[in-house]
């Protein structure tokens, strides 16, 4: 809940109860104590902006309005204790709704970049001209893919970013493939980003690693905001896909949009599925290291070093992640986020280069529930999973597990509202935890700094079950 909200909130609770108990009617007194609750609504609208979360303090302000203009002559005030009892019930309930609503539904927050750099952004459209469009039905064009870009800025250039430049699509969809009410998601369009729209990438002569971010099936590019920007921040140029007709949506351009097409949730299929997420990235890295795709990507790969490029991903993307790690020869490094391991078998020997696969202590249990299981009686994607981490568990890679985490905690999403995540759970306290893996683990193998950072985190978060096999 915002500072601003709270002070709202706790002003029209003070005012209910001196309009309640103390007199009624068009008096001088309260008059002022209306205006001062009307000076409060409007700064959180205007700061903050109108909400459906807010909706019991707009009503609250509107019976004490009422109570104030309609009998503007009754005065009277009823001493009988029932009737004082009845008030008092009625305005700690009407308080608990004001208080509790935004709190169970805050307005999603990031912590601050804590890296050097201010973070630059920008939006770009591809187009395949050698592969057709074959996910989304009945379409005979060539596969398209809209990326985001996030970059070390020159600060004070460029405007702050929308979380999403087409809230409203992302919304409607997050409701239809998240199970989110739509009226829980509408307010995400409040979010403040730390990056810069369009901002002018940093003038140094220091080259930057480049890294791919992969999201999950049926969510979004920008759906790890916490993460990318704290990457940018510390001198990664990142390049976030959004795997048309995968993602929750897709607007290009010209308007058109494409959403979320249902899939089936099988081995086989999956297996499948990824090689298209294979050459989209594949595809997208090509045309990064070309840079000619948009003159306004020219400045930004002015920056990239190509020798030094990493992927990380969540979920689907993570298992992407994975699979370009062991097939590309171009990406030296990877992260997947609790991602199941799909696609072609890890090499009998690992995957020969650094890799670092975190897992939520939520997916871990399922994977272990599901294998002490009978087949037949048992969730097979978790099952397959358990078996498939058990590949990459060779020399040089890492494995965590982070406790009070299930598979939405390495996402934006896990910051809409508590009732998602897991008991006792600390949103800001894992963001952190993650993004100083992510860095420590792309610092050692990109940059070759920081060699001993994750050994550090290893000491300083025991919990975590950091292990390098």
């Amino acid at each position: 809940m915002k500072s601003l909200e709270v002070i709202f909130v706790a002003v029209l609770v003070l005012s209910s109860i001196l309009l309640v108990f103390r007199q009624r009617g068009l008096t001088k007194n309260n008059l002022i104590i209306l205006a001062i609750d009307y000076v409060f609504l409007f700064a959180t609208i205007i700061a903050i902006g109108a909400n459906w979360r807010m909706i019991p303090a707009y009503i609250v302000t509107l019976v004490l309005t009422l109570q104030v203009f309609v009998k503007p002559k009754n005065t009277i005030v009823s001493k009988k204790l029932g009737v004082k009892i009845l008030k008092g019930a009625g305005i700690g309930v009407t308080a608990i709704a004001m208080f509790t609503l935004p709190s169970l539904f805050p307005i999603m927050t990031f912590p601050e970049p804590t890296g050097e750099y201010t973070v630059g952004t920008q939006t770009f459209h591809l187009i395949d001209k050698k592969r057709k469009e074959l996910v989304v039905p009945n379409s005979q064009v060539n596969r398209e893919l809209m990326v985001q870009v996030y970059y070390p800025a020159e600060k004070g250039t460029g405007k702050r970013s929308p979380y999403f430049e087409n809230i409203d699509a992302l919304t409607e969809q997050l409701s239809a493939t998240q199970g989110f009410p739509h009226i829980a998601t509408t307010h995400l369009g409040l979010t403040e980003t730390h990056s810069y729209k369009d901002a002018t990438p940093v003038k140094v002569k220091e080259k930057f690693p480049l890294l791919l971010f992969a999201h999950g099936m049926s969510l979004y590019g920008r759906q790890n905001t916490f993460q990318l920007e704290e990457l940018a921040s510390h001198g990664y140029v990142v390049v976030a896909l959004n795997f048309t007709g995968d993602a929750a949506t897709t607007v290009f351009p010209d308007g058109d949009r494409v959403d979320f097409t249902p899939i089936e949730n099988t081995i086989t299929f999956l297996n499948k599925r990824i090689k298209l997420w294979e050459q989209d990235t594949s595809f997208v890295l090509g045309e990064v290291i070309k840079g000619d795709f948009d003159k306004n990507f020219k400045p930004i790969e002015e920056l990239i070093d190509y020798d030094k490029i990493g992927m990380l991903g969540h979920s689907f993307g993570g298992a992407t992640s994975a699979q370009m790690l062991v097939k590309d020869d171009r990406i030296k490094a990877a992260i997947d986020m609790d991602g199941g391991l799909y696609g072609d078998a890890m090499p009998k020997n690992g995957p020969g280069k650094p890799f670092m696969l975190m897992n939520a202590e939520a997916s871990i249990n399922f994977m272990k529930e599901a294998h002490g299981q009978e087949p037949g009686n048992r969730d097979e994607l978790f099952e397959e999973s358990y078996l498939r981490n058990k590949t990459v568990e060779k020399p040089g890679v890492y494995t965590t597990i982070i406790p009070k985490t299930n598979h939405g905690s390495f996402t934006d999403l896990a910051a809409v509202t508590p009732i998602i995540n897991e008991s006792g759970a600390d949103v800001n306290t894992i963001y952190k935890l993650i993004n100083e893996m992510a860095l420590g683990f792309f610092d050692k193998n990109l940059k070759g700094t920081n060699e001993n950072k994750l050994e550090e985190i290893q000491k300083k978060y025991p919990e975590i079950n950091l292990t390098k096999h």
